[in-house]
């Protein structure tokens, strides 16, 4: 995830360095060596057994000023902030489309004008973003958005490695089918929702309604929704462990 965070954007407005496990500082666009200290903003990208370990070592690159920017999926506001001893934080949650300034990322913070702060000067960088009223939510745009780009990624994959069973050669490449799910993402706007275009589409008795009758037979709206509400718990679950 620390490498999605890094497109042109975030690095054109801010000096960036890493800190490692060993806590050695590294520039990241930085031409000067010679690291600071104390920090205006730091970034939680570890997993979170392993802040609940150490998280307590942050506290040195941190003062009273420091907004502190977790990317950390089931830690609390007020388990970093007491961790931290700071007040100043806010959780996010981006995904790896933030590389190419297309995630939709939420945000949380008990200050709602730090939550607007990070809004404005970080998330928007990553493309566009939402500020949750309630913590739990994070969970669940954790699911869809977090997680979402993969979800996606494994329904057109499945698409393509079914269609190579139908023993049809129709290309070197996968790219007709990728461009298959590029169009009807384009063009299905012309027709005012995904349901119009399906309709325009199938024909009583026809091939694609056979297609259409098997997929809501299976429920793959169940499937969905199941996929989703199966990585909730988990983030939930994660909030929980120690």
């Amino acid at each position: 995830m620390a490498k999605s965070l890094l497109n042109n954007k975030i690095k054109s407005k801010f000096n960036i360095y890493s800190v490692n496990s060993s806590n050695l500082i590294k520039p990241i666009n930085v031409k000067n060596n010679k690291s600071q200290i104390k920090f205006d903003s730091v970034f939680l990208l570890v997993k979170p057994n392993v802040f609940n370990q150490k998280g307590y070592s942050f506290i040195k690159y941190i003062d009273k000023k420091t907004k502190v920017i977790s990317c950390m999926a089931g830690v609390k506001v007020v388990t970093i902030s007491r961790k931290l001893k700071t007040n100043n934080v806010v959780r996010i949650m981006p995904n790896i489309l933030s590389l190419y300034e297309s995630s939709h990322t939420c945000i949380f913070s008990d200050d709602k004008k730090l939550a607007n702060w990070t809004k404005i000067n970080i998330t928007n960088l990553f493309g566009t973003s939402f500020i949750l009223d309630k913590e739990n939510d994070i969970h669940k745009a954790t699911a869809l958005f977090g997680s979402g780009p993969a979800f996606i990624a494994k329904i057109i994959n499945s698409y393509i490695k079914a269609s190579k069973k139908m023993n049809l050669k129709y290309s070197d490449s996968n790219e007709p089918i990728l461009n298959l799910f590029k169009n009807v993402l384009e063009h299905s706007k012309k027709y005012e929702n995904l349901d119009n275009f399906i309709k325009k589409i199938t024909s009583k008795k026809g091939t694609t309604q056979e297609g259409i009758n098997y997929l809501e037979d299976a429920n793959i709206e169940k499937i969905m929704y199941n996929t989703f509400n199966k990585a909730y718990k988990r983030s939930k679950e994660l909030s929980l462990e120690k």
